[in-house]
């Protein structure tokens, strides 16, 4: 597997898509006709090819209105997916509006599910507005900013977290830009020692 740079896009070739790569392409193939989005946190180091099991993956999408939110929700369950809160569309709405997330997996399976919260802070909208297409077997992800996934997981400090930064930082290191993952780290309070 090696990594390629083509102006802001990053390519990853030799890598097959996995069985949680092609739920995640299903779910962004009907996602992405009503909302953009970006995919943050551990799923990001699992597309780069970390090796460990995740049961969910975390996407932001921006604020969008109820009847938008009501026609994707609509169409999710139309296609065989469910949403594991225990809401109807307007209830999962309001939770999006309250901060949280909400959980959606293919019907009767409650493993693997992707975690869609609205961007609701200077963190999120960052993310979301630097985000990077990331190409593997032609298909696009939308990734937040690297040097934010490697401060972040940092922040969040568990042993799992620490080895996903670890290892963003160590297969991405020609794509990053040193000076920003240090004021990242600096802004999320965390020490950061590349060596």
């Amino acid at each position: 597997m090696d990594i390629i740079q083509q102006g802001t896009t990053l390519i990853i070739r030799g890598r097959r898509l996995s069985e949680l790569d092609l739920f995640v392409c299903r779910v962004l193939d009907i996602l992405t006709s009503y909302s953009p989005y970006v995919i943050v946190s551990g799923y990001v180091a699992i597309l780069f090819g970390r090796t460990r099991s995740t049961e969910d993956v975390d996407l932001l999408i921006p604020i969008c209105d109820e009847s938008t939110f009501l026609l994707l929700h609509d169409k999710f369950i139309e296609l065989g997916y469910e949403f594991l809160n225990a809401e109807n569309g307007h209830g999962l709405y309001a939770i999006l509006a309250s901060g949280s997330g909400i959980r959606l997996s293919e019907k009767d399976a409650f493993i693997p599910n992707i975690e869609i919260k609205f961007t609701r802070n200077e963190s999120d909208a960052y993310s979301f507005k630097n985000r990077i297409p990331l190409i593997i077997n032609d298909r696009t992800f939308w990734i937040g900013p690297l040097e934010m996934q490697i401060a972040y997981k940092l922040w969040l400090g568990s042993g799992k977290d620490i080895e996903d930064a670890i290892f963003i930082r160590e297969i991405t290191r020609d794509f990053i830009d040193e000076m920003l993952l240090r004021d990242f780290c600096s802004s999320f309070g965390v020490n950061y020692d590349p060596t």
